[in-house]
C-alpha cells in the first residue's frame, strides 16, 4: 500500500504567487517554443544540434510545471522534492546526449531570461501588485532556477563520475 499523497496548501487565489502561476500556464508553450529556437540558435550549444525536438524537450515541460507549483504552493516540501528529481534527471539526461556542461548551463540561462521577460509582461498586466510583491516572486522564480542549476549540475558531474569508473573498470566503453 502506498501512502497517501499530501496536498500542499496553495496561496490564496488573489495573491500574486497565484496570479503568476496561472499566467505562466497559460504562456507554457510559447515560452518552450521560444526557448527551443533560443537553444538551437546558440552557437555554443553544439551537442542541441544532434537532438530532435522530444529529446531536446527533455525534462523542460516537468521543470516549467515544478517552477508553476512552486509559485502555486510556495515553501512545500513536496514540490521541492520533485523540481530537485526532475532537475537531477535533466542533468543526467544531458550528459548522455553529450552535453558539455556549459552547455547544459547555457540552456537553463535562456530559460531564466525567457522567464524574465514574461515576469515583466505579468507585471505590466497587474500593477496592483506592488513593489514588494513583484521583488518576492522575482526572487522566488531566480531562487527555482538557480537551485536547479545547482541541482542539475552536481547530478551532471556525478553522472560523469560514474561513466569514467565505468569506463575505467572495462563495463562500458566512452
Amino acid at each position: 500500500m502506498t501512502a497517501p499523497t499530501i496536498t500542499p496548501p496553495e496561496a490564496p487565489p488573489a495573491s500574486v504567487n497565484v496570479q503568476l502561476s496561472d499566467y505562466l500556464g497559460t504562456q507554457k508553450e510559447v515560452i518552450i517554443n521560444e526557448w527551443m529556437v533560443r537553444v538551437h540558435g546558440d552557437a555554443a550549444i553544439i551537442a542541441s544540434e544532434n537532438l530532435n525536438t522530444v529529446a531536446l524537450k527533455n525534462h523542460l515541460p516537468e521543470i516549467f510545471d515544478n517552477l508553476v507549483k512552486t509559485l502555486r504552493f510556495y515553501g512545500s516540501d513536496v514540490v521541492a522534492e520533485k523540481s530537485l528529481k526532475d532537475a537531477e534527471e535533466h542533468g543526467a539526461t544531458r550528459l548522455r546526449q553529450g552535453y558539455e556542461l556549459p552547455e547544459m548551463l547555457r540552456e537553463l540561462m535562456h530559460l531564466r531570461a525567457i522567464l524574465i521577460y514574461h515576469l515583466r509582461q505579468f507585471e505590466g498586466l497587474h500593477p496592483e501588485f506592488g513593489a514588494a510583491s513583484t521583488l518576492f516572486i522575482a526572487a522566488t522564480m531566480h531562487r527555482f532556477i538557480d537551485e536547479m542549476m545547482i541541482d542539475a549540475t552536481e547530478e551532471y558531474l556525478w553522472s560523469q563520475l560514474s561513466l569514467q569508473d565505468q569506463i575505467h573498470q572495462g563495463r562500458t566503453k566512452w
